[in-house]
């Protein structure tokens, strides 16, 4: 037998990982639908052969091509029950004009006499009746939505919480959404190793080259970088991470069909591509002020630490600080922050918990000391928890350069 040939067909998971394109986790999910077969199981890991690999990179390319061919017009269809439902919902939200907070209780009691997965317009004298909304306007409102949902592209998905693919950490959150709407590379939302690097819009250019180098430096150790894509110090940090070959991920204050601001139209669109663009708002939504600090609990809920690189009294980044201490999330200040003395509030955080931070290996230092909670066992009926502790190799960190300075 030639074993050194048998060597190179063999595969350990995040090599097999790599190969497909995928995350590590989105390769376990894969063994546990038992869509892909592992060459062999054991406590020192799993093995993968290049043949098993071969056949489903087979079948997405099968499956990338049927899409191709029957998508030719791009259109976004409403062809399974969580599209159908979140539209339903959408429709919802624009009809008695409330928050999804005051909504969700109420399509709760509706689900438990109807089905909220079929089209409104099977059950218009009962949706009319339950929310005591006129049916022409119901109607009305339907037919809107249902035209801006078919402006998404055909290949967006939507997420329900509660489901399969729905991301881990933010589903331990109050503030996880009922749906999440994203266009990209899902399989991002696999990942814990995440960080959101967040501050202000109209942010220094030391703070802005800082956050650059720091998402370099993250993206280095395997860790997904997470902003806002908003002007000064989220879009230095996505930069950051795309111009280096780094995962990233987009969460955005409009619905996906918006791009805002108009001048990072290129790094979204980027993103889309090279990342995650991930939103809470359907498209039938019209964008509120509100819809921006909403968002940044849903950053906070995807992170394992929030990053604060430079933000003044009454910056946005501070609303996300405040929803990392409600989700017991880590928040890090960068150490010339905290030698500003025109600003008090980041000894407020730090009398809550917050850790000053000034270099790449202060921020690693940090995340290997977390513990992720509640992570879920599909194999549990009760969903017992498990605790894990996430890996960080400060060897990489080669040069303990203090660029957060």
């Amino acid at each position: 037998m030639d074993y050194s040939k048998l060597a190179e067909e063999i595969y350990f998971a995040k090599d097999a990982a790599d190969y497909l394109g995928i995350s590590t986790q989105r390769l376990n999910m894969l063994v546990k639908e038992e869509k892909i077969s592992p060459f062999k199981k054991s406590p020192s890991g799993t093995l993968f052969h290049i043949s098993e690999l071969k056949k489903r990179q087979e079948e997405l390319s099968i499956f990338d091509e049927y899409k191709r061919n029957h998508d030719e017009t791009g259109r976004f269809e409403i062809d399974t029950s969580i599209k159908q439902e979140s539209l339903n919902f959408a429709t919802l939200l624009n009809a008695l004009n409330v928050t999804e907070k005051k909504l969700n209780p109420l399509v709760d009691a509706f689900s438990e006499r109807y089905d909220i997965t079929e089209p409104i317009t099977n059950l218009v004298e009962e949706y009319s009746h339950f929310f005591n909304l006129n049916a022409e306007k119901l109607i009305s409102e339907y037919r809107q939505a249902k035209d801006a949902f078919s402006k998404l592209k055909y290949n967006d998905e939507i997420l329900k919480r509660g489901s399969k693919d729905y991301p881990i950490l933010l589903s331990e959150v109050e503030q996880a959404p009922r749906f999440l709407y994203v266009r990209g590379k899902k399989a991002l939302l696999d990942e814990i190793r995440t960080v959101s690097l967040v501050g202000s819009r109209n942010a220094s250019p030391r703070a802005k080259e800082s956050t650059y180098k720091l998402a370099k430096k993250l993206g280095a150790n395997g860790i997904t970088v997470i902003s806002g894509l908003a002007k000064g110090i989220d879009v230095s940090a996505h930069l950051g991470a795309l111009e280096n070959g780094f995962n990233t991920i987009a969460v955005i204050g409009t619905n996906l069909n918006q791009y805002y601001p108009s001048e990072n139209k290129d790094v979204q669109i980027e993103i889309e591509n090279k990342g995650l663009v991930v939103s809470q708002f359907s498209p039938a939504n019209q964008t509120q002020r509100w819809f921006f600090p909403l968002r940044n609990g849903v950053m906070s809920g995807l992170s394992l630490a929030t990053i604060i690189m430079e933000a003044g009294e009454t910056s946005g980044a501070l609303k996300q600080a405040d929803f990392a201490l409600k989700q017991n999330r880590k928040i890090l200040i960068a150490k010339n922050v905290m030698e500003n003395k025109k600003i008090k509030w980041p000894e407020k955080y730090v009398e809550k918990g917050a850790v000053v931070v000034e270099s790449p290996r202060d921020v690693l230092r940090e995340l290997a000391t977390v513990e992720v909670l509640n992570i879920k066992s599909k194999k549990d009926s009760d969903y017992q928890y498990k605790i894990r502790q996430v890996d960080v190799d400060l060897s990489t960190v080669k040069d303990p350069e203090k660029c957060i300075d």
